[in-house]
């Protein structure tokens, strides 16, 4: 087998496990006697099934660095993927969005129940603050799972620690994702500041929360030395950063996202295609349909043909494979991770690479 071929295999095996894992949880989550807070419990259920799980291998990946039984990383792994969930019903709130993993959200449930004998902003208002609740009840819930599973491990405080890093990280980065259009919009941002903006929200949003967080978790859980979380943190912030990169170009260009397509769009999401192309002389051809509310296919179209005539499309897809290739590189010179695993991380990039949603 080849590299991608050796994760997959992995990546099939543990999905298959933690999949078992989540559904137990999932059931016993809807074990409530109050109508209102069993349902909003159900939709959380529904929303934290059929995920795709990747953090999760990422978590037993992560412990088999340094140990072999991934068994114990296992609770870990589930409340890394309710972390997960969590954030995506926040996410949601702010985005607007009524679809995620092909189904309808959160607070998009909710506001098609009130709207029916509610004002359309008290609907919204309700549905939101539900959502809101709901968010904050996964994000208590996970750590809880780990609280209460990991009890009598001398590393919980050093795993609660670093998770918790991992959740302030995330909300940074969706703080910078909720500004940076406004000041963009009101003219606020100097290309400097953008830029930068625009790399943290890949630091803090995508590479800790994705990538370095579930990894580094799992490290931490199997007694991993600060030593070795560096080398991870670099290898990772490298991988994760490709992985926004190519999310975003996603964003644009994909119909398989499992969100509303041209999203990004609607939400005038700021990204480095955005400030690239604000360096060129397409920048007030695309400013017209970039952002507006209207969002049809001629949009999403126009938007794709102004991308790729710029070139812009061109340099995000060069930078990604550039930090594709770099995270390889560290990959290659960290010397205490063992043959197989290296096997496998690679895998792991090359997956990442070739996917399409």
């Amino acid at each position: 087998m080849n590299n991608i071929e050796k994760f997959i295999d992995y990546y099939k095996k543990e999905k298959k496990k933690l999949d078992q894992k989540l559904s137990f949880y999932n059931e016993k989550l809807i074990i409530e006697e109050n109508p209102y807070i069993q349902k909003n419990l159900t939709y959380f259920k529904e929303l934290n099934s059929d995920g795709k799980l990747v953090r999760g291998t990422l978590v037993n990946l992560g412990y088999s660095l340094e140990k072999e039984n991934q068994e114990v990383s296992d609770d870990l792994a589930l409340a890394y993927e309710i972390f997960q969930t969590a954030i995506l019903v926040h996410d949601d709130i702010i985005d607007k969005d009524e679809i995620r993993r092909n189904k309808k959200t959160i607070h998009f449930q909710n506001y098609e129940e009130y709207k029916s004998h509610l004002s359309e902003k008290e609907a919204m208002d309700v549905s939101n603050a539900i959502a809101l609740c709901m968010g904050d009840y996964g994000l208590y819930s996970a750590n809880k799972t780990i609280s209460d599973s990991y009890q009598d491990n001398p590393n919980l405080g050093k795993v609660l620690s670093y998770f918790n890093d991992i959740v302030l990280k995330t909300i940074k980065g969706e703080l910078l994702d909720v500004i940076l259009p406004t000041k963009s919009k009101e003219g606020e941002m100097n290309p400097e500041l953008l830029e930068k903006s625009i790399i943290d929200i890949y630091r803090y949003k995508t590479a800790y929360y994705t990538i370095i967080g579930p990894i580094v978790c799992g490290m931490l859980l199997a007694g991993s030395s600060p030593e070795k979380i560096k080398d991870i943190e670099k290898f990772g912030e490298e991988v994760g950063i490709a992985f926004q990169i190519q999310d975003d170009i996603l964003g644009i260009y994909s119909t398989e996202t499992g969100k509303v397509k041209g999203s990004d769009i609607k939400e005038f999401k700021q990204t480095i295609l955005y400030s690239n192309i604000l360096k060129t002389t397409y920048k007030e051809e695309f400013l017209k349909y970039y952002g507006t509310e209207s969002l049809t296919e001629e949009v999403i179209q126009k938007i794709q043909d102004i991308l790729m005539q710029s070139n812009v499309d061109q340099l995000a897809l060069d930078e990604m494979n550039k930090r594709y290739d770099n995270s390889l590189k560290i990959l290659e010179d960290i010397s205490w991770i063992d043959y197989e695993k290296k096997e496998l991380l690679k895998g792991f990039i090359e997956y990442l690479r070739m996917r399409n949603k």
